[in-house]
C-alpha cells in the first residue's frame, strides 16, 4: 500500500493527510448537526468547531514532539514539518481541545465536550483509516491482511477505525448525559482501551517498550483509559450519594 496517493512535481498528497482532513470535516459536520444538545446555534458551533479542530491539530503535534523530544533536539525546526513524519499524538490533541473549550466557553464547556465526544469518535473512524500507512502491523496470513512493502500485515488502522465506529454508536446513545462529563470520560475509556489493544498488532520492529512490556502508545492509552474510568466511577458515586440525600 503506497502512502502517496498523488505526486505532481514537488506536490505530494498523502493518504494519511487526506483521511485526516476528511475525518476532521466529518466530525465537524456531525458536531454542527448535534450542537443543539449543548444549547448552541449552528453558526456558533461551526465557528467553535473550526477553532477546536485547529487547536487539536496543534496540540496533537506538540504532544508527539514532546514524547519524541530526542529526535528534534538537533533540528528543532523539524518539529514544524508534520507532513514529513506524520507525527501526531491523539491525546495531546484531546488535552488542547479541552483547554481551548474551557477558555472559549467557560459557561458550558463540559456540556459542549460531552456533545463533541460522539462526533470526535466518528471523525476518528475516518482518520484512523489513514494510519494504515503509519502503523506497520505484524505479519499475518489472515484474509483481511494488507500488503505493506511486499509483506501481508495486520491492518491496525482498520482495527482502530472499527473500534472508533463502535464507540460512536455507543456515545450517540448518551445524549441525556450532556453536561455531566460522562460522555467525554466514556470516550476516553473506549479510545484508550482500543488504542491499547491495537498496539498488540503493531510490528515490534517499528516500536519499543518503555515500561516493562508496554510501548509508549500502550502506556499513554492505559493512563487515559484508567483516568476516564476513575472519572466515570467518581461521577456515578457522587450522583448516587446526591440522590440518597433527603430532600
Amino acid at each position: 500500500m503506497d502512502p502517496t496517493l498523488l505526486r505532481t512535481g514537488g506536490l505530494r498528497i498523502s493518504a494519511y493527510g487526506l483521511f485526516l482532513l476528511a475525518g476532521l470535516a466529518l466530525g465537524l459536520y456531525r458536531f454542527v448537526r448535534t450542537c443543539h444538545r449543548a444549547g448552541l446555534g449552528r453558526a456558533e458551533a461551526l465557528d467553535l468547531g473550526l477553532n477546536l479542530a485547529l487547536v487539536a491539530l496543534l496540540g496533537a503535534r506538540a504532544g508527539y514532539v514532546l514524547a519524541h523530544a530526542g529526535a528534534y533536539v538537533q533540528d528543532p525546526v523539524r518539529a514544524l514539518w508534520v507532513w514529513q513524519d506524520r507525527g501526531l499524538a491523539f491525546y495531546g490533541g484531546v488535552a488542547a481541545c479541552v483547554l481551548c473549550c474551557r477558555l472559549l466557553r467557560s459557561d458550558r464547556w463540559v456540556q459542549i465536550l460531552d456533545v463533541l465526544a460522539a462526533p470526535a469518535a466518528l471523525g476518528y473512524t475516518v482518520g484512523a483509516l489513514g494510519t494504515l500507512w503509519v502503523f506497520v502491523g505484524r505479519p499475518t496470513d489472515l484474509p483481511w491482511a494488507v500488503e505493506v512493502a511486499g509483506t501481508l500485515r495486520h491492518p491496525v488502522g482498520a482495527y482502530l477505525a472499527l473500534a472508533s465506529l463502535a464507540a460512536y454508536r455507543l456515545l450517540e446513545g448518551r445524549t441525556g448525559a450532556a453536561g455531566s462529563g460522562q460522555a467525554l470520560l466514556a470516550y476516553l475509556v473506549l479510545q484508550g482501551t482500543a488504542r491499547f489493544a491495537a498496539e498488540a498488532f503493531v510490528d515490534p520492529v517499528t516500536t519499543s517498550a518503555v515500561a516493562g512490556p508496554l510501548t509508549l502508545g500502550q502506556l499513554s492509552a492505559a493512563v487515559v483509559a484508567a483516568a476516564g474510568a476513575v472519572g466515570l466511577w467518581w461521577g456515578r458515586r457522587g450522583a448516587g450519594e446526591g440522590g440518597s440525600q433527603p430532600g
